[in-house]
């Protein structure tokens, strides 16, 4: 039990202090392993789990908050029409959910 809170505190130090767009599943789950003392396929079932978590709740309509860090949370849009600014033609967008992260004043500061 002790091991999985350690991996899971240390997926959530990672997420914060790596760039995003440098990171994938891969080097995550080497970092996590190292940071936890674990394998790197405990690691990567670990972080796959949170996933799946966050998104389970996202898909029920919740919020997921990360103590210290930030909230995920899903957006509505509504079905809308739209103009093509290339020809002027109204086209019809479906109505969709997106992901949003917002982070918590306490992680900005963890920035500063």
């Amino acid at each position: 039990m002790r091991s999985t809170i350690q991996m899971i505190a240390a997926c959530i130090f990672l997420m914060i202090s790596l760039d995003a767009w440098a990171v994938g599943d891969q080097d995550l789950a080497r970092e996590a392993a190292k940071e936890a003392g674990v394998t790197q396929e405990q690691a990567r079932r670990v972080i796959d789990a949170v996933k799946e978590s966050i998104f389970a709740h996202l898909n029920q309509g919740e919020e997921v908050r990360l103590k210290g860090m930030g909230k995920f949370y899903r957006k509505h849009q509504k079905a809308h029409q739209a103009k093509n600014p290339r020809t002027g033609e109204k086209i019809n967008v479906p109505a969709r959910n997106y992901l949003r992260f917002k982070a918590f004043d306490s992680g900005h500061a963890r920035l500063n």
